[in-house]
């Protein structure tokens, strides 16, 4: 017993440092919140600058159902679950679904050179100082990796703490389009 004992910090401590371990903390613990249509609260709503230079808007994509996935190069959890990020994107039909990104304290450099390997063709948004990420509701301010995913409408309808799989994210995205927005 007491041995058992002396193990149970050993034992969590994998779970304390499963983060990134840089100046944000990641989590590759998953937490999802499904929020029923009635509760659902205002559309969210932002603009800023892809890392390509162009301006986005998030209103631009009222009528689709739209994923934002929250990232950072040097996360390992973003890593492991971006694939799933990039075959959604591959195989939705782009007038139901739209995937963003949102990059999370990068330089454009090391943005640019993670979209490159990940194979990211979806828009992904420069939030380096994560102004844009601390505005999104339910959210923890440095919660890496995160996502939401809005109804046609605009209002948050699933939110997602930490790293996912292509399963959990189809049957998150598809629960989403098979609820009426009202």
């Amino acid at each position: 017993m007491r041995r058992a004992a002396a193990l149970a910090p050993l034992l969590v401590l994998p779970l304390l440092v499963a983060g990134c371990g840089r100046e944000q903390p990641a989590s590759a613990l998953v937490g999802v919140d499904a929020v029923a249509v009635e509760d659902r609260e205002a559309p969210l709503d932002f603009t800023g600058t892809t890392l390509e230079g162009d301006p986005f808007s998030l209103a631009d994509l009222r009528g689709q159902v739209v994923v934002i996935n929250a990232w950072a190069s040097w996360c390992a959890p973003c890593r492991s679950e971006m694939p799933a990020f990039v075959d959604l994107d591959g195989s939705a039909d782009p007038a139901d679904i739209a995937v963003v990104g949102l990059n999370v304290s990068d330089d454009r450099t090391a943005a640019q050179d993670f979209i490159d390997e990940m194979g990211m063709t979806f828009p992904s948004i420069a939030d380096s100082d994560g102004a844009i990420l601390a505005t999104i509701p339910g959210i923890p301010p440095k919660s890496l990796p995160s996502t939401v995913i809005l109804d046609r409408e605009g209002r948050i309808a699933t939110r997602i703490i930490g790293a996912t799989d292509p399963i959990g994210l189809a049957n998150a995205v598809g629960q989403v389009l098979a609820k009426q927005t009202g």
